[in-house]
């Protein structure tokens, strides 16, 4: 069962493109679209320069960043945000099997994605496991994407054979346990079933999304990676840990340490968000922060 939570805290229909130099998406009559046999959730808010947000594992756009205020805090710097539910999560399809998830498939939902909205290319935003679809993207989608924010992310993403990379990761038992773990396991693990529940969340698909493949990135693909990045850690991150050996490896790689940050408070904190709109703003008149 602790396995089971650490893997599930780690989290976390197409067309042909227009031209290149078109950077709005239009907004569809619905916000559902169908990749791999899976109808996917997503929302478009405001104009600009398309930027995707890919959320943590087991909540969604709504939760991660929406009811956050990163829709206005991007919107404000001259972005387009396109918010995506990951299949297995909020309003998007649940398939129950481990095969239909991993960071090759959830990447291949992005990149659907930008073709349905008859985009080119965008930037991203990763929460958590976002990040590592994130950059899944950025080395094997390069055309795809113009730069990337990671955050809430640590050096686990590369560098590390896969069990190694799960190993590491402390787990949500450890980080929602208080200092009485475990006696309160039990309790705390009930409570965030309920959590899940709360978020349009299924049992069956969570654990399945969980079971999937999520490998580590070699340091050598990570090396080739050209885009800007920035990568963004809180210094008590117990889930993912800190980034710095990260960012370092990128080619193009910047690194942010939130003080008193963990893995939760990143996504609520305003010093995090106006850091990562500055990043992601055009580079011409990035606007008010």
């Amino acid at each position: 069962m602790l396995d089971r939570c650490a893997d599930i805290a780690f989290s976390c229909a197409s067309s042909k493109p227009r031209n290149a130099d078109q950077h709005r998406a239009e907004e569809p009559t619905l916000p559902f679209f169908t990749n791999d046999n899976v109808r996917l959730h997503y929302e478009v808010h405001g104009s600009g320069q398309p930027v995707v947000l890919l959320h943590g594992g087991t909540v969604s756009f709504e939760y991660n960043y929406a009811a956050l205020g990163w829709v206005q805090r991007l919107s404000n710097n001259g972005l387009q945000v396109i918010g995506l539910d990951f299949r297995g999560h909020g309003k998007s399809g649940k398939p129950h099997q481990a095969q239909s998830y991993g960071t090759a498939n959830l990447a291949g939902d992005v990149t659907a994605l930008l073709d349905h909205l008859h985009l080119e290319h965008a930037a991203l935003l990763g929460y958590s496991i976002g990040t590592a679809v994130a950059l899944h993207l950025l080395r094997f989608a390069p055309g795809r994407i113009d730069k990337a924010a990671l955050v809430a992310t640590g050096d686990g993403l590369v560098g590390y054979p896969p069990h190694e990379f799960h190993r590491i990761l402390p787990g949500l038992a450890i980080a929602i346990a208080r200092a009485e773990y475990p006696r309160d396991l039990a309790r705390d693990v009930a409570a965030y079933w309920n959590f899940i529940e709360a978020t349009h969340g299924e049992r069956e698909a969570l654990l399945a999304f969980a079971a999937g493949s999520y490998p580590p990135m070699s340091i050598e693909d990570a090396a080739r990676i050209r885009s800007a990045v920035l990568v963004v850690s809180g210094e008590n991150d117990r889930v993912l840990g800190r980034g710095p050996r990260l960012a370092a490896c990128l080619g193009h790689g910047q690194y942010l340490e939130v003080a008193g940050a963990d893995h939760f408070s990143l996504a609520a904190d305003a010093a995090t968000q106006a850091a990562v709109a500055r990043f992601l703003a055009p580079e011409s008149g990035s606007g008010p922060q």
